[in-house]
C-alpha cells in the first residue's frame, strides 16, 4: 500500500461531483462526506472504481454515517466499512488519507488504534458544529484524535471554530476545505447571484 501522503490535498471533491466531472481529477482529492446513498454503489462494487479512483489525486477515507443513538452493531459495522474501503483503495495504489468517523466514546480506542500515528488525518464537520454541545463534543473528539494519534495535521472538511484551533493550532498543523456547499454560496456571491 502506498503511504498516506505528507503534504495535504490542493482540491478536495465530493465523489457525487467527481463522478460527473469533465475535467482533470488528477488535481483533486475526492471524499465522501455527502448522504451514503450518493456512494453506496461503491461499498457494493469496489471493484468497479479502482480505475475511476486511479484517474484522482487520493481518497480521503470513506463517511459512512455513525450516529451514537444507532446500535452499537450497527456502529462497529460502519465503521468496518469506512475502514475497510479505505484499506481496500490503498492496497491499490491510491494515496488515502484516514478520515476520522467514530460513534459512542467506549469505541474510539479501538478505532483510532487503527489509525497510522503521526500522519495526515481527515474529518468532515459538515453539519454536526451546528449547536453548542455539538461544538463540546467535537472540541473533546479533536483532543482525543491529537492525544492518540499525535497527527502530521488535521484535514478539515467544513467548518471548524476558531477556538478549537487556536487551542490545538500550537501542536498540530490544521487544514481547512469549504463544504461544497460553501463553494457554490462563494461562487453565486461573486457572480453576483
Amino acid at each position: 500500500m502506498k503511504l498516506i501522503p505528507k503534504i495535504p490535498p490542493n482540491r478536495i471533491i465530493t465523489f457525487s461531483e467527481a463522478i460527473n466531472f469533465q475535467g482533470d481529477l488528477s488535481k483533486y482529492y475526492v471524499c465522501f462526506y455527502a448522504q451514503d446513498g450518493t456512494f453506496e454503489r461503491v461499498r457494493r462494487n469496489p471493484k468497479k472504481y479502482n480505475s475511476f479512483f486511479k484517474r484522482c489525486a487520493g481518497l480521503i477515507g470513506f463517511d459512512y454515517s455513525i450516529h451514537s443513538d444507532m446500535p452499537i452493531i450497527k456502529q462497529k459495522a460502519q465503521i468496518n466499512d469506512n475502514l475497510s474501503l479505505t484499506y481496500y483503495y490503498g492496497k491499490q495504489g491510491n494515496k488515502v488519507i484516514p478520515n476520522l468517523r467514530c460513534g459512542i466514546d467506549e469505541l474510539l480506542p479501538e478505532f483510532l488504534s487503527a489509525i497510522p500515528k503521526h500522519s495526515l488525518v481527515a474529518v468532515g464537520t459538515y453539519g454536526f458544529i451546528k449547536e453548542k454541545h455539538q461544538k463540546s463534543e467535537w472540541y473533546c473528539f479533536i483532543k482525543d484524535i491529537i492525544a492518540y494519534l499525535e497527527p502530521s495535521g488535521i484535514i478539515v472538511y467544513g467548518t471548524l471554530t476558531q477556538n478549537i484551533i487556536d487551542d490545538f493550532g500550537s501542536s498540530t498543523k490544521f487544514y481547512l476545505y469549504d463544504s461544497w456547499s460553501a463553494r457554490r454560496r462563494k461562487v453565486g456571491t461573486s457572480n453576483g447571484n
